[in-house]
């Protein structure tokens, strides 16, 4: 009744937990790698799954490819670096035991940044739906943060537990998806007709780094909490940034 759906690439130290914690809860799963060079691929075909190559076109198309594939009606759609808990197992199952009683459901995210779990800020919570009917529901081809088509009609509902998201590592790891998702942000924009004011990247820093460190909590998370409050201000900062630059050189 439940397919899943992992988009990878270089992936080795998380895709086998994210696979494993799959099986508990689907007996299909697709794996879609854009190109892993690092014994991910290996891994994959160690595990009772499906594994397909397909070269990167944007985070949506190659979901959506993997979706086409699916034997099964209802998506779990998850990265290859988020593992679901337990809690989050037992929910699924329990709500896929019989026909499902919603057309999607939202799940709570937990990130794990450089070794400490981010429990206040900007990050948390944060809920994300990751299970739909592909009949009804697709990825949006948007080159940024891929968005799923669900009408207001649609019934929502939300499941107990967590994924667990191992995204950073390290600092750099994040300072360079920054450096990724602005750019493609600033050539979107640009396509679509848009302008950053001229103060607009001081403003919208300045009220990111307050809202994450200050009203959100995120000093509580300690050191770290800090640095995550100063790199999402950062983002802010240089979305407007190269949007502007490239307007003036256009």
């Amino acid at each position: 009744m439940l397919s899943a759906v992992v988009i990878t690439n270089n992936a080795k130290d998380t895709i086998g937990l994210c696979i494993d914690a799959l099986l508990k809860v689907s007996s299909d799963i697709i794996v879609i790698d854009s190109g892993s060079d690092d014994g991910t691929k290996e891994i994959c075909y160690s595990k009772n799954i499906r594994y397909f190559f397909k070269s990167w076109e944007g985070y949506s198309a190659n979901k959506n490819y993997g979706n086409d594939l699916a034997i099964h009606d209802y998506i779990l759609s998850i990265d290859s670096d988020e593992i679901l808990s337990d809690e989050l197992i037992k929910s699924i199952k329990l709500e896929f035991s019989n026909m499902p009683s919603a057309d999607a459901y939202n799940i709570n995210f937990i990130t794990n940044f450089c070794g400490k779990w981010i429990k206040y800020g900007g990050w948390n919570p944060e809920w994300h739906i990751r299970i739909f009917n592909r009949k009804l529901i697709k990825w949006e081809l948007l080159d940024v943060h891929e968005v799923l088509s669900i009408k207001s009609t649609y019934k929502v509902k939300k499941l107990t537990g967590k994924v667990l998201h191992y995204s950073y590592p390290t600092i750099q790891s994040h300072l360079n998806k920054i450096e990724k998702y602005t750019d493609l942000f600033a050539e979107r924009s640009l396509k679509a007709g848009k302008n950053a004011g001229r103060f607009k990247k001081h403003m919208s820093a300045g009220f990111t780094f307050l809202s994450n460190y200050i009203i959100k909590l995120g000093f509580l998370d300690g050191y770290y909490g800090f640095v995550v409050a100063r790199n999402n201000a950062l983002y802010s900062y240089l979305k407007y940034k190269k949007l502007s630059e490239k307007r003036f050189k256009n």
